[in-house]
């Protein structure tokens, strides 16, 4: 019998062995075994320290304990139990991170074993899932301190991680969760201060990979330096999409949109991008631009008819005032995406 590789963690019980004089001590240890056989295992470590010993294993059963029918303190007991439930705990996160880290890195080489890994986890994502990611607004994102070794980790419904970088990532399983599920997880995360974005759902366990990069996008765009169009959150979506599937065609929209306004504006220390983007917040409206920026009327009035100029587009017409909008999106994505990549670079 081989034992494989293990994992000495072990834990002195000689505590609880004085708190109750007549217990044997206890010896536990905490250990991933490969093989059978493990009463010969326990017995040999039990014969070279000289005292009872008991294998926890990361999993559901008792631990194995030798000599059999071994005494021990209630408290050794306890520990026990302890030694047991943390173990499989921690085998089960670490085996989450591995599973979300994966799936950020890029789509599964095998979408049917990663349906396996999820229901060895007790999450089905046969049926698709929601991808949800949160952020501070900072570099770095502290998760674990009340998120990462809290309950929410360990929901039916949910399976997440903090998988570095500044991220929490998580799947919600389509096949468990009900619509409001979403919606439930992300208002604690918010509660707890994070700033938290949610993707489209995704049918395909193959497209889960799709759905985290959508999640970490928004979340970006939510803490960067982009005012988000409010009431547009799905427009945004599909132009996440575009850039999943074919980066150049969003750089293709920005680039027959308002590159010409970005060459301007950086040529004359103007500011016609702003402009046009709290113009498209309020709604077409001049009067409420011009008090959102403590700027006169009239003076929003000719950066705007400037923006038609120098792009071709009008921001008073419904189709230039589109275009224009879709292409402010576009460099909003783009510069996140930017962002999600340097970062992703640098050391850890």
């Amino acid at each position: 019998m081989k034992p494989g590789r293990s994992r000495e963690d072990r834990v002195s019980t000689r505590g609880a062995a004085a708190a109750a004089p007549r217990a044997t001590p206890l010896t536990i240890v905490c250990a991933a075994v490969d093989g059978e056989d493990l009463e010969r295992v326990a017995g040999s470590a039990s014969d070279a320290l000289g005292r009872p010993v008991a294998i926890v294993l990361p999993g559901p059963g008792a631990p194995v304990v030798w000599p059999p029918g071994a005494g021990a303190a209630e408290e050794a007991r306890e520990l026990v139990q302890a030694a047991a439930l943390a173990l499989t705990r921690g085998s089960q996160e670490s085996s989450c991170r591995a599973l979300l880290q994966a799936l950020a890195a890029g789509p599964p080489a095998d979408p049917g074993d990663l349906v396996v890994q999820g229901r060895a986890l007790g999450f089905d994502l046969s049926a698709g899932a929601v991808a949800i990611c949160a952020r501070r607004s900072g570099e770095e994102l502290d998760v674990k301190a009340g998120v990462a070794d809290g309950e929410l980790t360990r929901t039916p419904e949910a399976l997440f991680a903090e998988i570095g970088k500044g991220r929490l990532l998580g799947l919600m399983a389509l096949s468990s969760s009900p619509p409001e599920g979403v919606q439930t997880i992300v208002a604690e995360l918010s509660q707890r201060g994070l700033k938290v974005a949610f993707s489209a759902p995704r049918r395909d366990p193959a497209a889960l990979h799709e759905a985290l990069h959508e999640a970490e996008l928004m979340a970006e765009l939510a803490v960067g330096p982009e005012a988000l169009l409010p009431g547009q959150e799905e427009t945004y979506r599909l132009l996440i999409g575009v850039l999943l599937r074919d980066p150049d065609e969003l750089e293709l929209l920005r680039g027959g949109t308002i590159s010409s306004l970005e060459s301007y504006d950086s040529e004359h220390d103007a500011e016609l991008l702003a402009t046009l983007q709290a113009f498209l917040a309020h709604h077409g409206s001049t009067t409420e631009t011009a008090e959102a920026m403590s700027l006169h009327r009239h003076t929003v009035g000719y950066r705007l008819a400037r923006v038609h100029e120098v792009s071709g587009l009008s921001p008073y017409e419904s189709d230039g005032r589109e275009r224009l909008s879709l292409g402010l999106k576009a460099d909003q994505i783009l510069s996140a995406s930017r962002r999600n990549s340097q970062r992703e670079q640098r050391p850890a």
